[in-house]
This record gives structure tokens, C-alpha cells and sequence, in this order.
């Protein structure tokens, strides 16, 4: 048993259509992929692209050009 569990989020967005095109692109590279929304604090949801810890770089790769620079955390 895994406790970090078998999927990783390639990416965390908080606009539905983003995380959409996340998901249908991963979908047209042959990458399986889920969307969850986690339902945050005060309101504020964060939707979670989740792939296999197998596919993340290549799914990463895939993602890239839909994160806009400005959303990315300076921490990280």
C-alpha cells in the first residue's frame, strides 16, 4: 500500500475551464487523467488535475503552455 497513493496533481487550477482543457489535452497524448475539486477555505476551490506518479513528467511536459507564469507559486 502506497499512503501517498498511486496519483500526483500535474497541475492545480482554479478556473473549471482550465482544468477541462487540462484534462482533454492529457486525454489527446494517450495520459489518463481525473479532475478533483478540493472545496478549500472561505469558499475558494482549487481543482486538482491528477495523473499516475508514472506520467507525471510527461504530463507536466503536456501541460505546460496552459500555466500561465503569473498562477505559479513563488515558493515552489
Amino acid at each position: 500500500m502506497n499512503i501517498l497513493g498511486p496519483q500526483v496533481a500535474a497541475a492545480v487550477f482554479t478556473d473549471p475551464e482550465k482544468a477541462d482543457e487540462a484534462w482533454a489535452a492529457l486525454a489527446d497524448a494517450g495520459i489518463g487523467s481525473a479532475i478533483v475539486t478540493d472545496p478549500g477555505m472561505l469558499g475558494k476551490f482549487e481543482l486538482s488535475v491528477m495523473v499516475e506518479r508514472a506520467d507525471l513528467e510527461r504530463a507536466q511536459t503536456v501541460l505546460a503552455p496552459l500555466i500561465n507564469p503569473e498562477d505559479r507559486n513563488p515558493g515552489f
